[in-house]
């Protein structure tokens, strides 16, 4: 299902009186909107949470707090830019290219000089 179908779920089970379903159809949404980078149903996403988070829900309420605080991290405040907070996503914007050392044959950063764990000097970095 799209991002779009996702919201328009979620909003039929919150009309419906279903907070729980609501929040996992809004989880889906949310999720498929960042792989989109679709702001407009982020920001739906979010109206859904904040109605079953009004609702004394219980579980739904916390999940649903939960959904709405990480839809509005997704979204820069000024540019309203879809930013992806997925594990996955942070780590491949952290990896920098490595190579290995010649002398120990541990990973280091690609543009070392010395290797950080064996101290082996390295040629032509």
């Amino acid at each position: 299902m799209t991002a779009e179908g996702d919201l328009a779920k979620a909003r039929e089970h919150l009309r419906s009186g279903d907070g729980r379903r609501a929040v996992d159809a809004g989880w889906r949404a949310a999720n498929a909107a960042l792989l989109k980078g679709d702001a407009e149903v982020l920001r739906g996403v979010i109206e859904v949470a904040d109605a079953v988070a009004l609702e004394p829900a219980g579980r739904a309420g916390r999940r649903a707090e939960q959904l709405a605080t990480y839809c509005r991290l997704s979204l820069d405040g000024a540019n309203e830019v879809v930013e992806s907070h997925s594990i996955l996503a942070r780590i491949s914007r952290m990896r920098r290219p490595r190579r290995t050392c010649p002398d120990c044959a541990e990973q280091i950063a690609a543009e070392a000089r010395v290797c950080r764990f064996c101290g082996f000097r390295l040629d032509g970095a």
